[in-house]
């Protein structure tokens, strides 16, 4: 009874896979030939994980002894064997496995420092084990994949990073376009480093500046997080006893990236307290000059 059951199985397996891929005759009719490939082209790693793993398809009904593909590894931009032990391997199917894939994983190495550049490689098929089983069918078949490992942020900024003349100008906002005016008045803004933190940027400028003329000092803080966070401006006016003012926008902070700090826009929640009718999520820009 348990061959029977055996059988049926393995026949239910060839059926299967023979209706979901009608199109390549050339395989169905001998259960035991086909091919591997990527699911998919193409894959960014988190700027701290300690590995990542590649899906294979692996399109062959019958392999009762499992089968190996081996890879490769190859540069595309940076020196990608930092981040690797080796830059070949092999990765098994196992014939008891009924969902027909397997993943070519990656441990990864030094991701907790800090990067200021982007690496990226192809992991590319090289060989399978089983003489009937071709890497890949046809030239769209996925016979590489491209991992790019991104940019890490530090735990403390680069001096150098986000300072210096930016162009400022509102995106969102609410009060100050309603009035005739800006929530932060356009034009050049200079950025410097706090010195009492490292990861504060420091810049001034006037905030509704029809109606308060004085000139406001704002801080963005680079958080741990990876999220930029708007200090509070107070803008010593409302529309009510209440003061109208502008504080980081939580969940809506602005994510942030030490490999690039040409151009971002923060967003902040503009009149949390509703003394002029708010709150609203409100941003600005700031490109770099």
């Amino acid at each position: 009874m348990k061959n029977i059951i055996k059988i049926v199985s393995v026949l239910l397996l060839v059926v299967t896979f023979s209706c979901d891929n009608s199109s390549d005759g050339r395989f169905k009719d001998v259960p035991t030939t086909g091919w591997v490939e990527f699911k998919t082209a193409a894959s960014t790693t988190g700027q701290a994980v300690s590995s990542v793993s590649v899906p294979v398809t692996v399109n062959v009904p019958v392999y009762q002894n499992g089968l190996s593909v081996s890879y490769v590894l190859e540069a595309v931009d940076g020196d990608f064997t930092q981040f690797v032990n080796s830059s070949s391997g092999t990765a098994f199917a196992s014939a008891d496995d009924a969902s027909r894939s397997l993943s070519i994983d990656l441990e990864l190495l030094n991701m907790d420092a800090g990067r200021d550049f982007v690496t990226s490689f192809d992991v590319v098929l090289s060989a399978v084990d089983v003489s009937s089983v071709s890497i890949g069918v046809d030239e769209s078949s996925i016979t590489r994949h491209r991992i790019t490992i991104p940019c890490s942020n530090p735990a403390i900024l680069p001096s150098d990073y986000f300072v210096g003349d930016y162009t400022i100008a509102d995106l969102d906002a609410t009060i100050g376009p309603g009035n005739g005016t800006e929530n932060f008045a356009s034009g050049v803004v200079t950025l410097s480093v706090d010195p009492f933190n490292p990861n504060v940027r420091v810049f001034s400028t006037q905030c509704v500046a029809a109606f308060n003329p004085a000139i406001q000092t704002v801080t963005l803080t680079f958080t741990e997080d990876n999220v930029i966070a708007l200090g509070d401006v107070f803008t010593g006016i409302g529309c009510s006893a209440v003061q109208y003012i502008y504080v980081e926008a939580g969940a809506d902070n602005t994510p942030w990236d030490v490999c690039n700090d040409q151009s971002v826009t923060i967003n902040y929640t503009e009149d949390p307290d509703g003394s002029c009718g708010g709150p609203w999520l409100s941003s600005f820009t700031m490109t770099k000059n």
